[in-house]
């Protein structure tokens, strides 16, 4: 008896987690609206060789690759390239491939350490498969939701592992130097037509009025609430 109720008890943790975070994204999709202004092209996935969909993105720490006339501090905040705004076909297995430029800060929800909806519960980054990552390794997550009530419920969520900080900026991109990125990639499958938010879930932006810097809401703020920084949506539709 003891045993089943700590099992409820868990359960119901896990479900406020769940439940808090399909809550809040929806809530900075719909304040990142109202933000900066930004109204990013749809991107388009893609078939590649393989036959599935692929969405291919970029993190970077900055935004001088993908808002070069983003004015300060804007142009420092990390951001997601080429667009947050994203379309997918119904019914498919969409590959998504991430290039991670940035380096990790902490999350204050180890939830979001864990690899959730993918295809297999993992995955690849560099060639090293994984289900879940240490919070302090983190650099930031792509988190897609449902909203409430939606008769077709999407939930993937993904840790992004951060370059080491000392990294050497080997990289170029648009001739500007960056860490050489981690390749991240995962797959989910879409079900039928409709409208996902998503966004990152670790706390890489500036504070929001009123924060103590001890509260989980540190740093959910600027590029974590705006759309074509840290924010965006993700449309499943026929084209």
């Amino acid at each position: 008896m003891k045993q089943h109720s700590s099992g409820v008890v868990i359960g119901t943790v896990l479900a406020l987690i769940v439940g808090f975070g399909v809550v809040a994204g929806i809530w900075l999709g719909l304040r990142s609206t109202t933000s900066l202004g930004y109204d990013p092209s749809t991107y388009y996935a893609s078939k590649n060789n393989s036959g599935t969909f692929e969405l291919d993105l970029q993190v970077f720490p900055d935004s001088q690759v993908c808002h070069a006339g983003a004015s300060a501090p804007q142009i420092n905040w990390v951001s997601y390239c080429p667009s947050t705004s994203l379309e997918v076909p119904p019914n498919s297995t969409i590959t998504v491939v991430i290039k991670q430029y940035d380096s990790s800060s902490t999350l204050h929800n180890d939830y979001y350490r864990q690899v959730q909806g993918t295809l297999d519960g993992q995955v690849d980054v560099n060639g090293t498969k994984y289900s879940q990552l240490d919070a302090t390794k983190v650099a930031h997550t792509f988190t897609l939701q449902s909203p409430p009530d939606s008769l077709y419920p999407l939930f993937v969520s993904v840790p992004l592992m951060g370059t080491p900080t000392n990294a050497p900026t080997n990289a170029k991109v648009n001739g500007i130097a960056y860490p050489t990125p981690n390749i991240i990639t995962f797959q989910f499958q879409t079900g039928p037509a409709g409208t996902y938010v998503w966004h990152c879930y670790d706390p890489c932006g500036s504070g929001l009025q009123g924060d103590n810097p001890a509260t989980s809401n540190a740093n959910f703020g600027g590029p974590m609430s705006t759309t074509g920084f840290m924010a965006g949506t993700l449309t499943v539709a026929n084209y």
